[in-house]
């Protein structure tokens, strides 16, 4: 049945809402719930080798990359390691879903411009507290995300024939 009182959204809206289903923390919220978002969206562009966090920096904010390229690093003594690359359509820094937690890496700008969406922690978090289902949707989503993390860890580990020890990542709390 027509709702002529429904919510309607301008084109700008429906690609951004379009957008945002893409992403794993947005992709089971409805269209309605991600709207809730988009007033808290700010663009922002990074030049090539601009930092836009460190590893340690508090985990204030979360990146939608929509055009260039962005490296994780980890710093190793005098050298810096490549994590990975990310591209157009990559999300990043879903550690500021959590609570007081600091960045596990550092993200750099590789491409001449790296284009994304930042939107704020605590934008994140007002939404959640007015809005429950929201905030159980996108805790499972970085659970996910965690949890294939961990299982990538763990098939490295037996493929490196134990070059590590995984008794030092598990046990690290003790």
């Amino acid at each position: 049945m027509f709702n002529p009182f429904k919510k309607t959204y301008e084109t700008d809206e429906q690609e951004m809402l379009s957008y945002l289903s893409e992403l794993i923390l947005f992709s089971t919220l409805t269209q309605d719930q991600r709207a809730l978002f988009l007033p808290h969206l700010h663009k922002r562009s990074y030049k090539k080798d601009e930092i836009i966090f460190l590893r340690n920096d508090p985990a204030h904010a979360l990146y939608m990359l929509t055009d260039g390229e962005v490296a994780l690093t980890l710093d190793q003594e005098k050298s810096t390691e490549v994590i990975t690359y990310l591209d157009k359509g990559s999300i990043f820094g879903e550690t500021c879903i959590l609570v007081n937690k600091k960045r596990l890496a550092n993200a750099v700008s590789v491409s001449e411009t790296s284009t994304m969406y930042v939107l704020p922690q605590v934008s994140i978090h007002d939404i959640f507290s007015s809005n429950l289902n929201i905030k159980v949707k996108m805790l499972e989503a970085v659970a996910n995300l965690y949890h294939d993390v961990n299982g990538d860890i763990l098939k490295t580990y037996q493929n490196s024939q134990g070059f590590f020890y995984m008794s030092h990542v598990y046990n690290s709390k003790k």
